[in-house]
């Protein structure tokens, strides 16, 4: 078989593949013997009328792709083997020619792992910044719990003002018609203005309780009806109730009511504890990505595009499983929440080709350094990822959990060693089953690997109710 190889951008290496004749008709012949048996003909058991009759009855465009479907992935296996490339993606083949006693020749496309010229990790320098946590965090974080705590109570004599909790009758119109079947009725409105649609919360301040009003508003071009988006409307108003928010005093009720202490000298210990933790992993989490990015820009590589594509994916299929955990489904989301498909998946695409580039970076920095986990390292992490689990048992003695699993972990140590380095220490693997060394260094780069944003330090620090839900775009839904 003669094969010759030819690179072309984005990773792709072009095949073209000679298989000789003798290979060709063991194809056909292996074919043949596939579709004889399906063949009946009158006076002849399956498959037991003479060849001519038979391989007529079947027909050579029948035959001809039979052998095909044989012969393709047989020759280009072998051809992927023998010139030892990667391939990422199922390859793309074109037939230039395939008939009885001759060569047959094909091209294919095969999408191959990008090669990364790493940059030099050992000249990165990437200090780890100091976490301190003053009074001022503490004071703000104890003033969000007074908040979470906050009672409703009725404003007396005042009208509506930045802050305060609204029941209102609301009906919107468009060229003086409504649009809905039938007016709102007791709404309840938070008047913050990321909350509010521009317009409608300058129009809501400064009513008074029982007044009714017409406010003016052009709704934004991404607004969850695409009827009305980027149009002009009018939402008429009624004020039936204006509440503020009357916080607890501090003291040592409010320690009990959060339930994080006693007295406020106890409320105010744990939340600076809190406090620091989220600082000091935001702080290692910082300085890792400062090293990984360091590394990424004075790294040379190609993101192929079926690789963001993958993570693109990835990210949808997360999206749908996040939002059927809190019982939406996909589906209507994208049908009536003013989402589109393929919107969703272009604004993905910087996000994953970064993902895709933090990935084929630090594996190749795992490659260089010969990192690698054990197998006492990757049954440890298994029990400890699928703790709890029911089917524990079963995925751990699945080879493709197993090899997620490890895999993750190759590229999380590849960033510990790379984050310690930066920081001019030296890395090792931990016991089986342990922990980073570096106080929340493994929790910081498995954020990072995972991409998903943690609590900010005030959230990790202040319990409350959870919040109620918003739209895609910070609006109140109304």
């Amino acid at each position: 078989m003669q094969v010759s190889l030819e690179h072309r951008p984005g990773s792709v290496v072009e095949l073209s593949i000679e298989v000789p004749t003798e290979q060709v008709e063991r194809a056909i012949q292996q074919a043949f013997d596939r579709l004889a048996p399906r063949v009946r003909v009158a006076g002849f058991r399956p498959g037991k009328a003479p060849r001519e009759i038979l391989e007529r009855e079947i027909g050579w465009p029948a035959l001809r792709e039979q052998a095909i479907d044989i012969l393709v992935p047989e020759a280009l296996t072998q051809a992927v083997a023998d010139h030892q490339l990667q391939a990422i993606e199922n390859p793309k083949v074109e037939i230039e020619a395939f008939e009885r006693l001759q060569p047959a020749k094909f091209r294919a496309l095969v999408t191959v792992k990008p090669e990364v010229k790493l940059g030099d990790a050992l000249a990165i320098k990437a200090p780890l910044r100091e976490a301190p946590v003053g009074t001022d965090k503490v004071d703000a974080a104890i003033d969000e719990i007074r908040e979470s705590l906050a009672t409703l109570v009725p404003a007396e004599n005042r009208p509506v003002q930045e802050g305060d909790h609204l029941v209102v009758d609301l009906e919107v119109r468009k060229d003086g018609v409504a649009v809905d079947d039938a007016p709102t009725e007791n709404l309840e409105l938070d008047v913050h203005a990321e909350n509010l649609l521009p317009g409608l919360f300058d129009g809501l301040n400064g009513m008074s309780q029982g007044e009714s009003k017409e406010i003016p508003v052009h709704l934004p071009d991404d607004y969850r009806r695409a009827d009305l988006a980027g149009q002009d409307v009018v939402f008429a108003v009624t004020v039936k109730e204006i509440k503020e928010h009357q916080l607890p005093e501090i003291d040592d009720e409010l320690a009990k009511l959060s339930g994080a202490g006693q007295t406020i000298a106890e409320l105010r210990e744990r939340v600076e504890e809190r406090l620091r933790a989220a600082a000091e992993r935001d702080a290692v989490f910082a300085q890792q990505k400062a090293a990984l990015d360091a590394l990424i820009e004075s790294s040379k590589y190609e993101v192929p595009e079926v690789i963001v594509d993958d993570e693109v994916e990835r990210d949808i299929r997360n999206l749908a499983i996040s939002l059927g955990q809190q019982g939406i489904d996909f589906e209507k989301f994208i049908e009536f929440g003013g989402a589109d498909l393929q919107q969703l998946r272009e604004e993905r695409r910087p996000a994953a080709r970064d993902r895709a580039a933090q990935e084929l970076v630090l594996d190749a920095l795992a490659e260089q350094q010969g990192i690698e986990p054990s197998q006492a390292h990757i049954d440890a992490e298994a029990d400890r990822v699928l703790e709890g689990s029911e089917d524990a048992e079963r995925l751990k003695s699945s080879d493709r959990v197993r090899a997620y699993v490890g895999e993750r972990m190759r590229l999380q140590w590849a960033l510990l060693w790379l984050a310690a380095t930066a920081r001019g220490e030296s890395w090792s693997p931990p016991e089986p089953g342990a922990g980073a060394e570096h106080p929340g260094a493994l929790a910081a780069a498995d954020e990072l690997m995972a991409r998903e944003p943690e609590p900010t330090a005030a959230e990790s620090a202040a319990p409350g109710p959870e919040p109620e839900p918003q739209r895609a775009d910070g609006m109140t839904e109304i």
